[in-house]
């Protein structure tokens, strides 16, 4: 057993529990260091976090401001991109109408020219129509005047003046 000597008193030490003047001396030592601590040490501490907390602040405050700019940002390029595809299409379809304006206007320019090479193509069957009708006429009446001459040449009876005419025609035919 342990034994030790505190003021001519024997007492027996427990392991656990410390002296008395060990928790007088320790408790004043421990409060003389909370004062220089709550003094000295706090309040640049303090500081400290209250300018980390102020910083912190700041950066949400920039990234708030950098964000809400950043949406302003986008809705001016979305309108200038609305902007630019209503002008893009405006553009296709006034060049569109161009095209049309052009094409009416080359048909209309072409369109004398159609009507003059057709009345012409028209004015040329016409003439090959009355051409041909001329050299029919011409056979026709060659054929008519042969016939007869054969007929007056010979006074023959029906069925060889029948043959006559059909022996001409033949040979007029080929």
């Amino acid at each position: 057993m342990n034994t030790a000597v505190a003021g001519g008193l024997l007492t027996a030490s427990n392991p656990i529990i410390p002296e008395w003047f060990e928790v007088i001396w320790g408790s004043i030592a421990f409060f003389l260091l909370l004062i220089v601590m709550w003094k000295l040490a706090i309040p640049p501490i303090r500081r400290a976090m209250e300018a980390r907390t102020e910083r912190i602040q700041g950066d949400l405050d920039d990234a708030a401001t950098a964000k809400s700019e950043a949406e302003e940002l986008r809705a001016s390029y979305d309108a200038r991109l609305a902007e630019a595809n209503a002008e893009a299409a405006r553009i296709i379809e006034e060049a569109r109408a161009q095209a049309e304006e052009v094409r009416q206007e080359r048909l209309a320019a072409i369109e004398p020219e159609i009507a003059e090479r057709r009345a012409q193509a028209e004015a040329d069957i016409a003439a090959a129509r009355e051409r041909a009708m001329a050299e029919v006429r011409a056979d026709i009446t060659s054929i008519a005047v042969g016939a007869a001459e054969q007929v007056v040449m010979a006074s023959i009876d029906e069925a060889a003046h029948a043959q006559l005419i059909e022996d001409y025609i033949e040979r007029v035919g080929n």
